[in-house]
């Protein structure tokens, strides 16, 4: 977080397959700006360098990949196509568990269901 705009440049500090998630802010990449609640995927170091924003803040994870295709719908993540959809199924349903103290029901993004 900053009051500044300022390259940063992180990849000789990653490791294999890294993720950016810009919380509030805006990054610039090759042309490209980026906006808060969207992740950058680096599936190698040389794409980390960029321009942060005045007072952006981002979150920066990542690790060896897996060694097997992941697939993702909202807040599921599975290597698995069925369980993904059988999770929306579930969610649509009710099944999961409830949240404690929360009362309310967050819909399923728009999706398809198959």
């Amino acid at each position: 977080d900053s009051d500044e705009s300022k390259t940063v440049n992180i990849g000789e500090h990653l490791y294999d397959e890294s993720a950016l998630y810009i919380l509030e802010g805006q990054i610039k990449n090759d042309g490209n700006a980026y906006d808060p609640k969207q992740i950058l995927i680096a599936k190698d170091t040389k794409l980390c360098s960029f321009e942060m924003a005045a007072n952006t803040t981002v979150y920066i994870f990542g690790g060896e990949a897996f060694p097997e295709e992941r697939y993702i719908h909202w807040n599921f993540v599975s290597s698995s196509k069925e369980l993904i959809e059988q999770a929306k199924h579930d969610w649509k349903d009710q099944k999961f568990p409830k949240v404690p103290g929360e009362t309310e029901f967050m819909p399923l993004p728009a999706t398809s269901l198959k």
